[in-house]
């Protein structure tokens, strides 16, 4: 009982001495959504098929970083993507883009929304290119009572209603 009250006593004053603006460990989690974690892209004039596939990207893996300032309540989130990009062998080598997005959430509340595109290119010969990337760092404002961790990065490519069926018909998604 004692050392409770000692390690109650330490926490105590050992709150003040942690400043302004610090670094934390448990930052607003870093996620994939899902049912928009890979997209295809086809030929240009072809209709979505296997044979078609110019290439596919994955996200991934995401993981967060962020620094937050206790007297404004606000937390600088920086996220870090990493993202793999497969095709057909190739001799040649190509230059392509994709659009992705990174919602910021908290529960059912969205309060963001930013689209990024993500340059990548295959050197010639190769067949998968991995890219890291990290879109602008996020401000988020946090409301009382809540903390850092229960907001996320909720990261995904922007895709076509024709991307998104084709997708499907993969078994991508879980119905």
């Amino acid at each position: 009982m004692k050392s409770l009250r000692t390690l109650g006593l330490l926490a105590l004053f050992a709150v003040p001495l942690l400043g302004c603006s610090q670094k934390i460990t448990v930052c607003p989690i870093p996620a994939i959504l899902n049912d928009t974690a890979q997209v295809t892209m086809f030929r240009p004039g072809t209709t979505p098929d296997l044979a078609n596939e110019l290439y596919t990207v994955s996200l991934d893996r995401a993981e967060a970083d962020c620094v937050y300032n206790n007297s404004t309540q606000v937390v600088r989130a920086s996220l870090d993507l990493t993202f793999r990009a497969v095709r057909a062998p190739s001799t040649a080598g190509a230059s392509y883009s994709v659009p992705y997005f990174v919602v910021v959430h908290e529960g059912s509340r969205i309060y963001a929304k930013h689209a990024y595109t993500l340059n990548f290119s295959f050197a010639p010969g190769a067949a998968i290119s991995v890219i890291k990337h990290a879109p602008n760092q996020t401000r988020i404002k946090i409301d009382n009572g809540k903390l850092p961790w229960n907001y996320q990065l909720l990261a995904g490519f922007q895709m076509t209603d024709q991307q998104i069926a084709y997708t499907k018909a993969k078994g991508r998604y879980q119905q």
